[in-house]
């Protein structure tokens, strides 16, 4: 019997930052491109995963300033172009809804520009589902886990 070979079986999956991307927020394909991805809007119905580090738009090393011989000084500080991105898994995320609760075994959505998750989602922009014991309260972190069947 022929089998299939996975693209990917497990771990994340690595794309190029759109703009500047800071570790632990979702993100979302930049539309009209085939690989570059960006911080996921509030409720995204496109949101790929999770930003495991942080990223930046530049693809080589900035001239900042010269030295005093004229030499550009470049920023070697700048996070690398590309940006691994967690599709699965269990994290823990803040509850970012002022005052609503999220249940334990309730659905979740991206929050609020692309930090944390909101509680009661429609289907399509469903990410995740809490699998904190006794749920998580509004302002507070807890375990979420993400991929799958959500």
């Amino acid at each position: 019997m022929a089998g299939i070979k996975p693209k990917q079986f497990k771990g994340p999956l690595t794309f190029i930052a759109e703009e500047n991307i800071i570790g632990g927020t979702w993100v979302a394909p930049v539309s009209g491109t085939s690989e570059r991805v960006q911080t996921a809007a509030t409720a995204s119905t496109t949101a790929v995963g999770i930003a495991l580090g942080d990223a930046s738009a530049y693809d080589f090393a900035n001239a900042d300033t010269t030295d005093a011989w004229g030499n550009p000084v470049t920023n070697a500080h700048y996070p690398p172009p590309e940006v691994a991105v967690a599709y699965q898994g269990i994290f823990i995320l803040k509850n970012v809804h002022a005052s609503t609760a999220i249940d334990f075994g309730g659905t979740v959505g991206v929050g609020t520009d692309g930090v944390g998750v909101l509680p009661n989602t429609t289907a399509a922009q469903i990410v995740g589902r809490c699998v904190q014991p006794g749920g998580i309260a509004a302002g507070e972190s807890g375990a979420i886990r993400i991929g799958g069947t959500a």
